[in-house]
């Protein structure tokens, strides 16, 4: 399950990872490991690459951004995204125009205009989506529309998100609902999350939940819950355990309540300019679905630099 709350307002800078080569190595089920992405963050440009065919690394996607207007009155980047395909060919570039105003009543709207490349040079615009983010107290709001050109020729509202985000002296309370427009023009809620987050014991627990729309009746039901628990060491080092229940899953008997799925470790360090995070996994069987396996290392990822 992936929390959406954190993508409704605001956006990543590229130079806030100046100099940083983060690499991601898989472990096959006999332990062996390779080389399956690398990415490479400078100021003002990002480029990934992933294993080919041929163990050798092949680009898939470069972003270059650059900041038009920076002052009190708000900040404006443009950002080009370049795709590529399988052969390392690249595809029609995307341009974003991301706008950050703030407002007279303090809040702040965050507009990013979407534009697709085509082959003969120019862009046009496929997506428009603005967030404007309040706070009153220790009670932040995000409210999001998302726009795309119709047939006419105009925009068209097809999406809109709320958030609210409350923060505590040891809790923070994250709630995000998704409304899209069905086909007769109305907007139905399609999808809640909330989470939980509090420190307890010296840990950090999250709780997260995310109800989607039955296709049936429209109401919303529970598809998926996590509980993570994140430890700090002394020396710097962090572990996280994510505990991740589902509904039903190919392969697996179905149930009305939520059923253990996964159970994710998480352990960071770091040390000698190195930031190494590694994921071990373990899953139940077929054969008996309540009972967790060992665990397996499935991936390691090694970044170098000013990592974030």
């Amino acid at each position: 399950m992936r929390v959406l709350l954190f993508a409704l307002c605001g956006f990543v800078v590229l130079r806030g990872q100046e100099g940083s080569t983060t690499r991601t190595f898989t472990f096959d089920t006999n332990g062996n490991r390779q080389l399956t992405l690398e990415s490479t963050v400078s100021k003002g440009a990002k480029a990934e690459s992933v294993r080919n065919l041929n163990g050798g690394l092949t680009p898939v996607e470069k972003t270059e951004e650059r900041v038009i207007k920076d002052d009190a009155t708000g900040r404006v980047v443009e950002r080009i995204i370049r795709r590529y395909d399988g052969n390392g060919q690249p595809g029609p570039p995307e341009k974003l125009q991301i706008e950050e105003r703030k407002n007279a009543d303090g809040s702040k709207t965050i507009e990013t205009q979407v534009f697709k490349g085509n082959l003969s040079g120019g862009f046009s615009l496929t997506e428009q989506t603005t967030a404007i983010a309040r706070k009153v107290g220790n009670v932040e709001t995000i409210d999001t529309q998302v726009a795309r050109p119709n047939l006419n020729g105009g925009i068209e509202l097809i999406e809109r998100k709320q958030a609210r985000i409350e923060t505590g002296d040891k809790t923070k309370q994250e709630a995000l609902t998704v409304e899209r427009r069905d086909a007769n023009g109305n907007f139905q809620t399609a999808l809640k999350e909330v989470k939980l987050t509090k420190e307890a014991s010296g840990a950090t627990i999250e709780n997260s939940a995310q109800y989607v729309a039955n296709p049936a009746t429209g109401q919303l039901q529970l598809n998926a819950q996590s509980v993570a628990e994140l430890r700090k060491q002394p020396d710097g080092s962090e572990t996280k355990q994510i505990s991740v229940y589902g509904m039903n899953q190919p392969g697996r008997p179905n149930s009305d309540q939520p059923q253990l799925r996964e159970q994710q470790l998480i352990e960071k360090k770091t040390a000698n300019g190195q930031t190494v995070e590694s994921l071990s996994v373990r899953r139940p069987s077929v054969e008996d679905p309540g009972v967790l396996g060992p665990a397996q290392k499935v991936a390691e990822t090694i970044c170098t630099g000013a990592c974030k």
